[in-house]
């Protein structure tokens, strides 16, 4: 059985001014604590699983009063002389319930801890860990892993003259590509620093059709995530959007995303000539 949460309670483990680890205390309702040590990639998992569970609407915050009124204490010996062992070496979805999700954590000393979150606990824990990320003076940490949790990088691409494709592959965990829908292909046309108009691209998956709102943001915060796209942020350019598929009825393999990438290339190409 998995455990569930009464209390939470959060810290942050610094070095010279820069994040290690989020400490994250919890009381389950057996009176028994658990303490575990997020470090920057498994911290960004956790909020992709809570980020995809956050209610669409405010709830009442009546779970965050219960929440924060069994708070476990953290100790500051336990920031100080924190436990290897209880960091955390994998984070993993497995089980996507209508109004809960189980989380299981996975720690270096091969322990795993099933953690049951209800819907309604979500918000207080998210604010928890912003709040206690902003106190330690690491806002920007936070803002940075936040912009990343609603999409799933697959394929960056760099388009030749030749027709050929050069490009980086994203491999991520099954429950990952489970959590998002829509399958999209992003072309960015701009001009290197010799004048010359270069495309680059993209293949991504997202909760969200091309044409919204919420992707258009997606598509301006992946120039700054990707190695690749990195030149073509801040560059002036013309960007195109399309949807190569949604729902969950299939995985798209690579030659399937590269060759849409290709297409919409030749598609961009001439809405412009």
């Amino acid at each position: 059985m998995p455990l569930t949460i009464h209390g939470l309670n959060a810290g942050v483990i610094r070095r010279d001014n820069n994040f290690v680890a989020l400490a994250l205390k919890i009381k389950h309702e057996t009176k028994d604590d658990s303490l575990l040590f997020f470090p920057l990639l498994a911290l960004k998992d956790l909020l992709i699983c809570l980020e995809h569970h956050l209610p669409a609407q405010n709830l009442p915050d009546d779970a965050a009063s219960v929440l924060h009124g069994n708070a476990p204490a953290l100790m500051e010996d336990e920031l100080k002389n924190a436990d290897a062992s209880l960091c955390v070496a994998r984070v993993a979805l497995i089980d996507d319930a209508e109004n809960s999700l189980t989380i299981a954590f996975t720690l270096n000393k091969d322990e795993t801890l099933n953690l049951k979150i209800a819907d309604t606990q979500i918000p207080a824990l998210v604010n928890l860990i912003i709040r206690a990320m902003n106190n330690a003076g690491l806002r920007a940490v936070v803002e940075s892993v936040s912009s990343i949790v609603d999409f799933l990088p697959l394929y960056d691409v760099d388009c030749q003259d030749n027709a050929q494709l050069e490009y980086d592959t994203y491999q991520h965990p099954e429950w990952k590509y489970r959590l998002f829908s829509h399958y999209l292909v992003v072309i960015y046309q701009y001009k290197n620093d010799q004048g010359e108009a270069r495309t680059s691209g993209s293949v991504i998956k997202t909760r969200t059709p091309s044409r919204s709102k919420e992707t258009q943001g997606i598509v301006k915060r992946l120039l700054r995530f990707s190695n690749r796209l990195r030149k073509v942020d801040n560059a002036p350019c013309k960007v195109f959007v399309r949807t190569l598929a949604a729902g969950n009825q299939g995985t798209l393999t690579q030659a399937q995303c590269l060759h849409a990438v290709h297409n919409l290339r030749l598609q961009a190409e001439k809405s412009v000539a």
